[in-house]
């Protein structure tokens, strides 16, 4: 990162995108879509995403392979080329943090606030091994803001930024703060954020109910700069005092987490170190929501509590060497406890003892790599490497609610008496080469080999009736879902083809192309084990599986220079479109939340401070689903978007229309409406998640 960026104030790093920051990002080459900031662009800046969404993962709509599963207000969950959740690895400020909770309801893109994102980035399918393991799926790197230090002789640098939105489809108000005292060496800075909504409305008008929420979070950063390292230190805090979860059976009631990360930086003779710790501490409860409760007035009490650590170091270096190659060698720890138990209501089926749904659960992974880059000549460059990971997982013994019903006492006995440890030796290879035959045109391919090993939940989770079972869900179906001790972990091979036509600034004109094809060995999967039946409606009981699986598709996506005038300013039309198919090929069926054909595309103007666009969204019919999961089929859909922003000094002022026609619609990866099921049942029919409505948003933002 450069010093004349990492010294602008905090309002000139919100205001536009711009190319990877990262040196680790930017040196080892594979498909990377990063939105970040500044930039002279005619793009949408990271301001304007965030004034539609104060979920974090919504910051990656429009990238090319990216959709997103729908979840709480602020706790979506991203897919990359068909593939989601812990298929998809998430480093926030370089921690590895894992969802606490049986409904991954605190997913780790949920513990950075949007306002606080400096950066986002997607790699997908073909990854160098130095990005991380454990996944199958891509890549995500977040950057919160980075520390801010003043010029030599400056004396004390101060800035900070304060702002505000409203968005009419739920009445969602928030606001965000930041401010840094800086020398030339010595940086502290702090951050803090508030958003709150209620429920939105559909199409029709009808309240979507759960899907409320409010989220609270709080940062300071201490940061140290030397010659040639830099030397940072964060802690923070989030409390979540309630998110409804609309396609679950239960809703998040409240969120504590807090966590420190240290991370240092420098550049020697020899090459460049980084060496990364942190700690991150969640206290989760579940529930039924208020309204569930207001839906049905029998509505159960059943309380959820979860403790999860997350605990790590990874240290990394890189070495040039023969002028053209570069070796990268790293280790990496992560540890990931679990504690969730059920406590007791009196009076109730669920009593008197603690429900032990994964007690002392453990998961450790030690990962080493080593990776090769090297430039052959102006034209060609490759980058090979491997990495081991070791997961070592383990738990404890569990018992129901009952130690004498026979309900919680057989599956428990039978999961108790077996042996709990697992260890997985995982292999992963990447293999990638680009060729730049022009200074218009790149080409690349790559192979990898990536593996995961499952969670915590798809191993232990053992209660097999129906009400316990349907506690263990973070795909919104409302089915119920059983752990499996003798799951393998997921080895997915993927091969990626890229064809990027572009000016030769790489500045005006772009398109790119880039089709994948990935099978996936012992891909986990589902059976039907058992089932409940309602007057219209069954959902069933799954137990996770190996099985195969094979997904593949294309993105593609461009931009065009339309105008540039005195009058009119500067035009340009931007897009991506994506095609993803997955099939399981033991069952034949279609895998869970894969994607229709989808499009984005935006006309952009640049004219006096202004920034206009028109925004167009295309989604195919979603016909292929997982029959398994009873996955609802959904209908095609198209929505426009208008927003604009003036920048008048330090002031900015972004307004925008989201669903201009009020278009209904189902979200082909939003599950089912739950809320609706419980409102009707056992008479109605479940349907399809609805997406919001029409929506005014305005947003002001003011930089000192």
């Amino acid at each position: 990162m450069q010093s004349k960026n990492i010294i602008k104030p905090l309002a000139v790093l919100l205001l536009t995108l711009a190319e990877p920051l990262s040196a680790y990002s930017k040196e080892a080459i594979s498909q990377e879509t990063v939105v970040t900031a500044p930039s002279e662009k005619a793009e949408e800046s990271m301001v304007s995403k965030r004034l539609k969404s104060s979920d974090t993962a919504a910051l990656l709509n429009g990238m090319p392979g990216v959709a997103l599963a729908a979840g709480g207000g602020v706790s979506s969950l991203p897919v990359i080329h068909g593939l989601a959740d812990d298929r998809v690895l998430t480093y926030v400020d370089g921690m590895c943090l894992t969802s606490a909770c049986a409904n991954h309801m605190n997913p780790p893109l949920s513990y950075i606030a949007s306002a606080s994102v400096s950066s986002i980035g997607v790699k997908a399918g073909v990854t160098p091994v130095s990005y991380g393991g454990d996944n199958i799926g891509g890549i995500i790197l977040v950057e919160s803001d980075p520390p801010v230090f003043s010029w030599p002789g400056e004396g004390i640098r101060e800035s900070g930024s304060v702002s505000a939105y409203y968005r009419s489809i739920n009445q969602s108000i928030g606001s965000s703060f930041s401010g840094a005292l800086a020398g030339s060496n010595v940086s502290f800075g702090l951050t803090g954020s508030i958003d709150h909504a209620n429920n939105y409305r559909d199409g029709h008008g009808n309240s979507v109910t759960s899907t409320y929420y409010e989220s609270r979070n709080i940062g300071a950063t201490l940061a140290v700069k030397g010659d040639s390292s830099l030397l940072t230190f964060k802690a923070g805090h989030q409390f979540i005092p309630g998110q409804g979860f609309v396609n679950q059976w239960m809703d998040m009631i409240e969120n504590n987490a807090s966590l420190f990360n240290l991370r240092y930086k420098s550049d020697y003779d020899w090459g460049k170190l980084d060496a990364k710790a942190y700690w991150q501490n969640t206290y989760h409860k579940m529930n039924s929501g208020e309204d569930k409760v207001v839906l049905v007035s029998s509505m159960p009490d059943m309380p959820m509590e979860t403790r999860g650590i997350d605990l790590g170091y990874s240290l990394k270096t890189e070495i040039p060497f023969a002028e053209k190659n570069i070796l990268r060698f790293g280790h990496e720890f992560h540890r990931f406890t679990l504690d969730d138990k059920w406590p007791p209501v009196a009076g109730t089926g669920m009593s008197p003892e603690s429900f032990l749904n994964i007690n002392n659960g453990k998961r450790d992974r030690y990962g080493v790599f080593a990776e090769w880059e090297s430039r052959w000549n102006k034209k060609v460059t490759t980058v090979l490497g491997v990495r081991n990971e070791q997961v070592r997982m383990d738990t404890g013994d569990v018992s129901g609610y009952s130690l004498t019903s026979s309900v919680y006492t057989i599956p428990a006995n039978a999961f108790n008496t077996q042996n709990h440890i697992r260890n997985d030796s995982n292999w992963d290879m990447t293999a990638l080469a680009r060729f730049e035959p022009a200074s218009t045109a790149t080409y690349e391919v790559g192979f990898a080999r990536k593996t995961r090993s499952p969670n915590l939940y798809e191993r232990y989770a053992w209660a097999t009736n129906w009400m316990c079972s349907g506690m263990v869900n973070w795909f919104g179906d409302a089915n119920g879902y059983v752990g499996n001790l003798d799951l393998k972990p997921e080895v997915a091979n993927t091969l990626s083809f890229s064809a990027d036509w572009h000016d030769s600034q790489h500045k005006t004109w772009e398109l790119k192309v880039t089709p994948y094809y990935t099978y996936i060995n012992d891909y986990i999967g589902v059976i039907k084990v058992g089932s409940k039946s309602y007057t219209s409606e069954i959902r069933d009981i799954l137990k996770f599986i190996n099985h195969d699986a094979r997904l593949y598709g294309f993105d593609i996506s461009g931009k065009l220079p339309l105008w540039k005038s005195s009058a009119l300013g500067s035009g340009q039309l931007r897009g991506s479109f994506g095609y993803v198919r997955g099939k399981d090929l033991d069952t034949g069926s279609g895998l869970y939340h894969i994607m229709p054909l989808s499009g984005y595309f935006a006309l952009e103007q640049n004219v006096a401070g202004w920034n206009n666009a028109v925004e167009l969204q295309l989604v195919g019919r979603k016909f292929e689903i997982d029959p398994l999961r009873l996955e609802p089929k959904t209908a095609a859909y198209a929505l426009v978007n208008l927003r604009t922003a003036y920048q008048w000094k330090n002031l900015r002022v972004d307004l925008g229309v989201t669903n201009l026609f009020d278009k209904f619609y189902s979200l082909p990866l939003g599950g089912i409406n739950y809320d609706n099921f419980l409102h009707t049942k056992p008479n109605g029919n479940i349907e399809a998640l609805a997406g919001p409505g029409r929506s005014f948003t305005v947003g002001l933002t003011e930089t000192f």
